[in-house]
């Protein structure tokens, strides 16, 4: 019998400092989050842009900058622990798991320690002993289960830039299948010179910030992230009277098999994962009042998306237009963490009653003009569903869906 689940917890580290509150006040001025890059040097012409959406924390040194990750991403487990209260009598460390989202994962210090013995400056041997007690993915994720007390399933998820959201989502289905009853999922990106520079190659990063769904977009920004939510079996949540944020609907998560970097511009796969997410259901398709884009700014992943979009909608007969958003040009594509940040994003626009708007939407992409975008200013309104979307490299796409719960 699948269960019922349930949010009842969330935290951040963003660009715009520690906490949920910094946070969406963030989101809401229609300030972005960017800042000049200093944590390594982007002075080189070859650079399409000197700025991102970074915690001036990270420093440069990729070891340093791994271990900085370690203490922030502790911060927010502070955090997100003392939103939660007491445990629920009855919970045992078993009944706990742990799913985290990251397109690192320390592959950094790895790629350096390589170098290192290409250079001859170190054998092979050394190398491997320092690369895996430096924080690599599993060092990470051990350190998380034991400051968390997580004894149950863990996992750390590694789907390109749909990282965050398809962690969330793996918690959603161990609750539902009993393979827990409580879950910390999330993700983590800090972005790197390696990061930064394969993106500037493919010509993906834009000149002067994020500018999705806008005609003279030119590319996406770079930002980092720490984010973990809490997901619960709603029966123990309401025994315990936790503060319940929302009710999953669904999940789903495909790949497209269509292109390494590229989406499926006839949209066919990005609706149906929507329309998976929403359970396949015309009651919660009817009562869908905002999505969440993945809206990166770069010309072909946001004309995809909204076709797909278009194509979901197709399904929903009358009811007010759906308002579709994307948060990118304020917190910037913080990679494997991205879809846990727009989820805790969605999760606020709920309990806020208030879409945020796109950041510098003055423009929009023209052939669009039946799908609501909100631009200009964020939008007062009651929100009954919303959905998170992930768009990513390799075909790798994810969506979220929550309702209100009252």
């Amino acid at each position: 019998m699948n269960r019922s689940v349930v949010v009842t917890g969330m935290a951040i580290w963003s660009p715009y400092g520690r906490g949920i509150d910094l946070f969406w006040e963030g989101l809401v001025a229609m300030q972005p989050g960017r800042k000049d890059i200093t944590r390594f040097d982007v002075s080189h012409w070859v650079f399409r842009s000197k700025e991102a959406a970074v915690i001036p924390e990270v420093p440069s040194d990729p070891r340093s900058a791994e271990l900085c990750s370690s203490r922030l991403m502790g911060e927010v487990i502070s955090d997100v622990l003392d939103s939660l209260g007491s445990s629920p009598e009855g919970l045992s460390p078993y009944d706990i798991g742990l799913c985290m989202g990251s397109s690192n994962g320390g592959a950094t210090s790895r790629y350096l320690d390589f170098l290192k013995v290409q250079r001859g400056e170190v054998n092979a041997l050394g190398s491997y002993v320092e690369s895996h007690t430096s924080l690599s993915s599993a060092a990470f994720l051990h350190e998380l289960t034991e400051t968390l007390g997580v004894k149950g399933p863990s996992s750390l998820i590694s789907t390109a830039c749909a990282s965050g959201t398809s962690s969330i989502g793996t918690g959603y289905d161990w609750i539902r299948q009993g393979r827990a009853r409580r879950v910390f999922a999330g993700g983590y990106g800090y972005f790197s010179d390696i990061s930064l520079t394969g993106f500037n190659i493919l010509r993906l990063i834009g000149k002067n910030g994020c500018h999705p769904f806008n005609a003279d977009r030119d590319g996406m920004m770079l930002g980092d992230a720490f984010a973990l939510v809490v997901l619960e079996e709603e029966e123990m949540a309401r025994r315990c009277n936790a503060n319940i944020l929302a009710r999953m609907i669904g999940y789903s998560a495909v790949n497209e098999a269509y292109h390494p970097t590229s989406p499926d511009p006839t949209g066919q796969t990005g609706a149906r994962v929507m329309w998976n997410a929403l359970g396949q259901s015309e009651d919660n398709l009817s009562r869908l009042d905002y999505i969440n884009a993945h809206g990166t700014g770069t010309e072909v992943n946001d004309k995809a998306e909204l076709i797909a979009i278009r194509e979901l909608l197709t399904r929903r007969h009358g009811g007010s237009p759906v308002a579709v958003s994307s948060t990118k040009g304020h917190h910037g594509h913080s990679l494997g963490a991205t879809g846990s940040v727009e989820f805790i994003a969605t999760l606020l626009a709920m309990q806020n009653d208030c879409v945020p708007a796109t950041l510098w939407l003055d423009n929009p992409e023209p052939g669009f003009e039946d799908i609501d975008l909100v631009c200009t200013a964020s939008r007062k309104q009651q929100i009954r569903v919303a959905l998170s979307n992930s768009f990513a490299f390799g075909g790798n796409v994810a969506a979220i869906a929550v309702e209100r719960v009252s």
